[in-house]
C-alpha cells in the first residue's frame, strides 16, 4: 500500500497518467455545445417564439372552426 502511494506522488507518474483525459474532453465538448445553443437561443429566440405563437394561433383557429 505504501508503494502505490509513493508511486502516485511521483511527478513522472502524474504527468503520464491519462485516465481522466477522455472525461475532460467530453466535458469541454458539452460546454462548447451549451455555449453555442445559448448563443443561438439569444440570437433567434424572439423569431422562433413569434413563429411558434403564429402556428399555435393557426391550430387553435382550425380547432375552433371544427367545433
Amino acid at each position: 500500500m505504501m508503494q502505490s502511494a509513493m508511486r502516485l506522488s511521483s511527478p513522472r507518474t502524474l504527468l503520464s497518467d491519462t485516465r481522466g483525459a477522455n472525461l475532460v474532453e467530453y466535458i469541454i465538448l458539452v460546454g462548447v455545445i451549451a455555449l453555442i445553443a445559448i448563443a443561438g437561443f439569444k440570437a433567434f429566440g424572439n423569431n422562433v417564439r413569434a413563429k411558434v405563437d403564429e402556428q399555435a394561433g393557426s391550430v387553435s383557429g382550425i380547432n375552433g372552426a371544427a367545433q
